[in-house]
């Protein structure tokens, strides 16, 4: 199971006003009656189970805005995917640099860029090298084995943002042996790119849901959209609901996806020790759009209340509620 599906279950939508029934295989479901109804598609990308909602009165016309959403989707996979052999990201991997880079590929390392400048490296792409060492180790010695503090030292000088060249003309990293993971930001990304898409066909009542939530307005009935937050102690039970009209919200937890059997491993990592990130069991991040909460609901996993709140000190419209390890929740 990916990373994403896992960590899907962390944060849900409760359930809608006037929610219709949901067709398979990804089917629309759409009324002929001529009043807002909400219309939904399903579906799969960036290695996670995604969604779009919205409320409009005309069957065909939200089919296509849907139609058209959907490939955006599609276009965006083909350049991050960690998943895909052929995405721009993994042949970026593969052979170290490419020229002649997709505007949306810099645009978003630019982005990360800032948000690494942003949180003291606390953020960071070039990770991917730990994941994959990670991943390896303990599928070779076991998951009750502990991995040897000079093997994380030799990786150290493959990690760092500022190893990454970035320009609108070539990519490339200043060290072989590096590989960049866009897990931590371009779901928020995607999910930004169609929201602006659905802005600009005059939506107002939407939600998106490519790996993290993005609201467009309030539902048809004007209330908010409800997400619900996982409690991560007692499994299966939600340890808030947070409510949203504008904006996006994103979570972040190493119980996501975890490399050993004690759950010490995860991959959510502190780019400055090369170990996983230990201070918080869940971090979630409400702010106007989505690839910043993505990001930061990231960051903030590796970084202590104090510097969290420094950060935040620029961000006045970005919020993070940090569950700590016994269970204690922190609103910053």
């Amino acid at each position: 199971m990916s990373v994403f599906m896992k960590r899907r279950r962390l944060i849900k939508l409760m359930a809608a006003s006037c929610l219709m029934g949901i067709l398979p295989n990804g089917a629309l479901a759409f009324s002929q009656q001529n009043r807002p109804e909400l219309y939904k598609w399903q579906g799969f990308a960036l290695g996670a189970e995604v969604s779009l909602q919205l409320y409009h009165t005309d069957g065909n016309a939200a089919r296509r805005i849907i139609q058209n959403a959907r490939k955006i989707i599609n276009d965006m996979e083909e350049l991050f995917s960690l998943y895909r052999q052929d995405s721009v990201l993994s042949r970026l991997n593969r052979l170290g640099a490419i020229d002649n880079p997709p505007t949306d590929f810099v645009d978003l390392l630019q982005m990360s860029h800032g948000v690494s400048r942003m949180t003291s490296g606390a953020f960071d792409v070039t990770v991917q090298p730990l994941w994959q060492f990670y991943k390896d180790f303990f599928s070779s010695q076991g998951r009750g084995a502990d991995p040897l503090p000079n093997a994380l030292r030799a990786l150290q000088g493959k990690i760092g943002y500022e190893k990454l060249q970035i320009s609108p003309d070539r990519i490339a990293f200043d060290q072989t042996g590096m590989a960049v993971t866009l897990n931590g930001i371009a779901q928020g990304y995607v999910t930004d790119r169609v929201a602006d898409y659905l802005k600009s066909e005059g939506m107002t009542s939407v939600l998106v849901d490519i790996g993290e939530y993005r609201a467009l307005g309030p539902q048809a009935d004007q209330s908010p959209w409800r997400i619900g937050l996982m409690d991560p102690i007692k499994l299966g039970q939600f340890s808030n609901i947070l409510e949203i009209t504008d904006g996006a919200i994103a979570t972040s937890s190493g119980q996501g996806d975890v490399f050993d059997g004690r759950g010490t491993y995860h991959h959510l990592f502190d780019p400055h020790s090369g170990k996983s990130a230990d201070r918080y069991l869940s971090v979630t991040v409400t702010a106007r759009k989505a690839t910043l909460a993505d990001a930061l609901s990231t960051a903030f996993y590796a970084m202590p209340v104090a510097a969290i709140k420094d950060c935040l000190k620029d961000l006045p419209l970005v919020n993070a509620r940090l569950t700590d390890k016994a269970g204690a929740v922190i609103i910053v």
